[in-house]
């Protein structure tokens, strides 16, 4: 039984690792007996994994025809934006009423990311995922600073959802000088109390992100329809 739950889990980070970074994209169909064969594995834990990407909104499966990966929409992007924005601001706010300003954790992503060394040039897309991972996890983190496990784990469930969006965003020109800003200062003020602060700039942080991203959404999505017309 621990096997199988060893080869479950690492056909899922496999294959999500390969959606969020958009190594398989939008649009993609997942077919069993070929990722089966390629991946050494048998169809049952290749289904339970289909099953766990489809609660998180990186897969639909349509019965009798197949399983696909959702594709990027400048919609989905929109909303995803607004339900990040109540819930990470709510999570400042619960740090605000239960009055904490001790978060080691988001320390330790802060500190992290300024010692990152940004390299000129990727060795691999292992690498360019481990960089993206060290910023995006400061997102969650915030949230689970807040202390409410059902937040938490609603959060997470759409978390490698987000991840698809956040990286797309965080190799434009700028993105991650600006991330490293933002969340170094977002730590800062709610270290020394500066909650209302903290909440104004996490929620221009995210908008910024929502402004940069539909511009790229929306010439992805024309790229697809364009492909699609012939």
């Amino acid at each position: 039984m621990l096997k199988y739950q060893n080869i479950s889990t690492s056909i899922l980070e496999f294959l999500r690792r390969q959606i969020v970074s958009g190594k398989i994209q939008g649009g993609e169909r997942l077919i069993e007996n070929k990722l089966s064969v390629e991946l050494g594995v048998s169809r049952p834990p290749l289904r339970e994994t289909f099953r766990i990407l489809q609660n998180e909104s990186l897969v639909r499966t349509i019965p009798r025809i197949g399983t696909f990966v959702t594709e990027l929409s400048s919609s989905d992007f929109n909303q995803i934006c607004d339900l990040r924005i109540m819930v990470e601001c709510f999570a400042v706010q619960q740090l605000k009423s239960i009055e904490k300003k001790e978060l080691p954790e988001l320390e330790k992503i802060v500190e992290t990311q300024n010692l990152v060394q940004i390299p000129k040039k990727f060795i691999d897309d292992e690498q360019k995922y481990s960089l993206f991972w060290k910023f995006a996890n400061f997102h969650l983190q915030l949230v689970e600073s807040a202390n409410n496990s059902y937040l938490t784990h609603w959060y997470r469930g759409l978390s490698s959802n987000i991840a698809r969006y956040q990286y797309l965003f965080f190799f434009q020109p700028g993105a991650i000088a600006k991330d490293l800003k933002d969340h170094t200062k977002m730590l800062a003020l709610i270290q020394s109390g500066q909650l209302d602060e903290a909440e104004n700039l996490l929620k221009a942080h995210l908008e910024y992100q929502r402004i940069k991203l539909m511009k790229t959404l929306s010439r992805v999505e024309k790229a697809n329809i364009n492909v699609k017309a012939h």
